[in-house]
């Protein structure tokens, strides 16, 4: 069951690669530290199953050179996680990625279908799912966790000859592929600092200085949970580093006046807390970040986005498609604001691109026009946007 020796992985590489493509799953722990620490890695080639420990002397090359290779598939489920893990391995960003999740999400089987659940639906298969808060930096494994570990790559190839054949069936294989391509996009794995700062909790409510320095901070955090290999949050968490932006204190003293900033981090990060903000009020105010405060819409322009936002659930209803895989978060609303001022420019719009703007966007552009009514098809009992007559 295990791949002890480095001559049998090279040899089961040898294989994948012959056969084009294999099936992976890892293991890890992420909990107490900044990068997740990888416990165990799973890999199906062709029929056969196998563990690898990566906490052995086995060694990896032979997998990780495959990692980057575009010339052989490598089949996942629910990937992100595990591809961060394996472009640090390698280096390089994967290439040729196959997630099973993704694919199944275009297939009418909800947004993130779970392994077990997909399993069941493609296959028929019950996967059993008791060892999920495993220790898997423990030794040694027992045989419950082993075969827990196995069970997640022993269906991924069939499940991924199975979803090929519908996806192509339905004519939505380059759909499901376009979306996979953003695994093989170095800044998947290393956002640009615009990016992330997105995520940080109550960043929007920042003017320019704030955000300026939340951007100082925000680095001087990154560089310091990677240095010390701990969780961001255990250096300090978003909150702390907004209230800091917010309030730019000029010392120690205006710092000990920030609620929930604790004294032992006080001692620990008053120097750099400080450097930050002080950098951040000396850019000049030509350079500090744009920031976008929205407008309230019109009353009639939130009757649109009520009404854009139904007929795209209509239409991906009628597709089997989850909706938020279509559109996230203000996508439509971003559709709306600029079809009302104007200035509907493709290339700045995901809804108007691609597969999306293909089979939904145009679409839902065309019922704001008032070209497209929404109603019910009686043969296939969906909704549907059919042309005004």
């Amino acid at each position: 069951m295990y791949l002890e020796q480095s001559d049998q992985l090279e040899q089961w590489m040898q294989r994948a690669t012959a056969d084009g493509r294999y099936g992976i799953d890892l293991e890890f722990i992420r909990e107490r530290t900044y990068y997740p620490q990888l416990a165990l890695i799973q890999i199906a080639v062709g029929t056969d199953l196998a563990l690898i420990d990566p906490l052995g002397e086995v060694d990896l090359t032979p997998l990780i050179e495959t990692i980057s290779d575009p010339s052989v598939i490598k089949v996942v489920h629910a990937g992100s996680q595990d591809l961060e893990i394996l472009e640090q391995l390698s280096d390089r960003p994967p290439r040729a990625i196959f997630d099973t999740q993704i694919a199944s999400a275009f297939l009418g089987l909800g947004l993130q279908p779970s392994y077990a659940a997909t399993c069941g639906q493609l296959l028929g298969v019950v996967v059993e799912k008791g060892e999920s808060w495993t220790d898997w930096l423990r030794r040694p494994l027992t045989r419950e966790q082993e075969i827990y570990a196995i069970d997640d790559v022993r269906h991924l190839l069939p499940i991924h000859d199975r979803l090929t054949e519908q996806l192509e069936a339905e004519g939505r294989i380059s759909w499901a592929l376009e979306e996979m391509k953003k695994y093989d996009l170095d800044s998947t794995y290393h956002p640009l600092i615009e990016t992330s700062i997105r995520k940080v909790k109550r960043a929007g409510s920042l003017k320019e200085r704030g955000m300026a320095i939340l951007m100082d901070l925000y680095a001087w955090r990154e560089k310091e949970a990677q240095t010390k290999d701990r969780p961001r949050r255990r250096i300090l968490p978003d909150e702390i580093l907004v209230e800091v932006a917010r309030r730019a204190p000029r010392d120690v003293e205006g710092l000990q006046k920030i609620r929930g900033l604790d004294p032992r981090d006080l001692r620990r990060h008053s120097g750099a807390l400080l450097a930050s903000v002080q950098r951040g009020r000396g850019i000049a105010e030509e350079d500090l970040p744009i920031v976008h405060k929205r407008r309230r819409l019109e009353p009639q322009e939130e009757a649109a986005l009520e009404l854009s936002t139904a007929a795209l659930r209509a239409l991906c209803r009628a597709q089997r498609i989850a909706p938020p895989l279509v559109a996230r978060g203000d996508d439509v609303e971003n559709l709306v604001r600029a079809h009302s001022a104007g200035n509907l420019v493709e290339a700045e719009h995901s809804l108007l691109r691609g597969w999306r703007g293909d089979m939904f966007g145009t679409k839902v552009v065309g019922f704001l026009d008032g070209k497209f009514q929404l109603g019910f098809d009686q043969e296939t009992g969906y909704p549907s946007l059919r042309p005004c007559l």
